[in-house]
């Protein structure tokens, strides 16, 4: 009887090691990689984006209070697409993992571990008879058990060291998704401004060319010198190369769309509109700091950091303590493989351990400075980060401010300008004056026009970059 159950316990062991050896404890098949590299033969796929072939953005975001279709599908397509925002996430996932791996500290550990060896002992070496000069087979198989007592909340304030860096990263991530739109929106609104100024500028060549051929004429039949027709060719040069800037700056501003939308700029083509202006008001109330920045990205992303390093100082005060550890081993060891799992070879322990520091030579006291160093630098940071915030938030209102009454001023000059173009041209068809005042009144009003448009893309750019400051709060 006692053999049989020899026998069974034997082989109940050896199935359950097999079973478990197969199996994995750490089984890995479905971790795997996210990421792609491009295709470069897929850079060469043209790709057009206009507001009826894209989806409508999934989720509302401050970006909706210019209530633009079109911008709102670029953003939507950026937040899919866009290579950095792409990292953001791989750092948020990485950080997860991280947290996850500091929490395994916190149970106990089983492994399986075994070795075979066939090995001759020396006849005269330091293995005794009847060991001496024979060759044996020896193996062992068992499991190992360990556990940490955390009393002092080492592992555990290592865990919440981890869970505060995964926070800051997903407030990282939220700040790159702020920086992406707010980039987005500001060239969007920078290249309908291209657009429109373009037009503008079309024109501008048109009526001096239409200018320089009445003065020309003029010339030819002795009415006038040649100084207005130098004076008209001069303008008519500097204008055409204005138009030239301007449509230079339409293409860069294509290319930096496309590439935030992580796309080829060289097979990328976005279709837009061209600019129309809308006075978008906005009001901060009094309770700037606490209400409106205390829910940016970048300044919840340096409190978690801080956080962390607290939570660090803590492991570092823990190194102090003294680690208690339990370990258990439950294995067959035996220098004949047939009589491995026979009862006389098991090879069995309980241990419980504990680590003393005594003397380390300034080792752990260098560490915990170390800590409370880095700890410090966060909260520095934090401080910088809450009062670069304020700074930026101040910046803006100012600067808006300041377009605000730029743009009231141009406002009043254009329609002045308006109305006396519109003078001039009652005048000219009562016969009272000649076209040529009539153009360089309407070069006047165009020219007007071009400063206008560039004080209302400049206030419209400034609500962005407003509200960026202020973490994509709609005010």
């Amino acid at each position: 009887m006692k053999k049989l159950f020899m026998t069974l316990h034997r082989k109940l062991l050896i199935g359950s090691l097999c079973s478990m050896g197969l199996a994995g404890c750490v089984y890995y098949g479905d971790i795997h990689s996210h990421s792609h590299e491009i295709d470069t033969k897929t850079l060469v796929t043209p790709h057009r984006y206009t507001p009826q072939q894209i989806s409508p953005v999934a989720r509302a975001g401050w970006w909706t209070l210019f209530h633009d279709p079109e911008l709102n599908a670029l953003i939507a397509v950026a937040m899919q697409d866009s290579p950095d925002l792409q990292s953001a996430k791989a750092r948020v996932e990485a950080a997860t993992h991280l947290a996850e791996r500091a929490e395994s500290a916190l149970w106990p550990t089983v492994d399986l571990s075994g070795y075979l060896q066939r090995q001759r002992f020396p006849e005269e070496g330091l293995i005794p008879p009847p060991f001496n000069g024979k060759i044996f087979n020896i193996g062992e198989l068992g499991l190992n058990f360990n556990y940490e007592f955390d009393f002092w909340g080492k592992n555990r304030q290592a865990l919440r060291a981890k869970i505060n860096e995964e926070y800051a990263a997903k407030a990282e991530l939220a700040e790159s998704e702020l920086v992406l739109s707010a980039a987005i929106a500001e060239v969007y609104f920078r290249l309908e401004y291209d657009l429109s100024v373009i037009r503008l500028a079309k024109e501008k060549v048109a009526v001096n060319e239409a200018l320089l051929r009445i003065v020309s004429n003029r010339m030819h039949h002795g009415i006038e010198s040649d100084i207005p027709v130098k004076r008209t060719l001069a303008t008519l040069a500097q204008t055409k190369e204005t138009l030239e800037q301007y449509r230079q700056g339409e293409a860069l501003s294509r290319h930096q769309l496309a590439v935030l939308l992580g796309e080829n700029p060289f097979t990328t083509d976005i279709r837009t509109k061209q600019f129309a202006f809308h006075h978008y008001p906005v009001s901060i109330p009094s309770s700037l700091p606490a209400h409106l920045l205390a829910n940016r990205p970048d300044i919840l992303a340096a409190k978690w950091q801080v956080e962390a390093a607290a939570n660090q100082v803590n492991v570092a005060k823990a190194w102090f303590f003294p680690d208690i550890n339990l370990s258990a081993l439950y294995s067959y060891q035996s220098i004949e493989l047939n009589q491995l799992f026979t009862a006389q070879n098991r090879n069995n322990a309980l241990t419980g351990a504990i680590d003393l520091p005594i003397f380390d030579a300034g080792a752990r006291r260098a560490g915990l400075r170390e800590k409370y160093a880095e700890y410090d630098l966060a909260v520095f940071q934090y401080n910088r980060t809450l009062l670069a915030a304020l700074r930026d938030v101040a910046d803006q209102l100012s600067s808006l401010r300041a377009i605000n009454a730029e743009l009231n001023a141009e406002n009043l000059s254009y329609h002045a300008l308006s109305h006396t173009y519109d003078l001039y041209r009652t005048r000219y068809r009562h016969g009272i004056a000649d076209y040529a005042e009539v153009l360089e009144n309407r070069d006047s009003l165009l020219q007007q026009s071009m400063a206008q448009l560039a004080l209302q893309r400049a206030q419209v750019q400034t609500v962005v970059l407003l509200l960026k400051a202020l973490g994509g709060r709609d005010v």
